[in-house]
C-alpha cells in the first residue's frame, strides 16, 4: 500500500476526523463487496468506482476519493 499526504485529502472532506469516518464507511463498503465477489454472492453494495487490480478497500477508497469519485456532506447543525 503507498504512502498518502492526509493534509491533500482532507482538502475534499474538511477535516481529518470527517476523513476518517467516510473512508471508514466507503471502506466497509467495499470490505463487503469484495468478499461477496470472492465467495460468489450477490450483494447490495456499490462496487469501486475505479479501475484497480488491488483488493484492499481501504487503498481503493483512498484512490477513488483522490480521483473525485466520492463526494461526503455533512449534516448542517440546528442552533436552538
Amino acid at each position: 500500500m503507498d504512502l498518502y499526504k492526509v493534509d491533500s485529502l482532507t482538502d475534499v472532506v474538511g477535516s481529518k476526523y470527517s476523513l476518517c469516518i467516510a473512508l471508514a464507511k466507503r471502506s466497509r463498503e467495499l470490505g463487503h463487496y469484495i468478499n461477496a465477489k470472492r465467495n460468489m454472492e450477490r450483494v447490495n453494495a456499490v462496487p469501486p468506482l475505479i479501475e484497480t487490480d488491488s483488493e484492499d478497500p481501504l487503498e481503493i477508497t483512498i484512490k477513488e476519493l483522490q480521483d473525485g469519485k466520492l463526494s461526503f456532506s455533512q449534516a448542517e447543525e440546528k442552533v436552538i
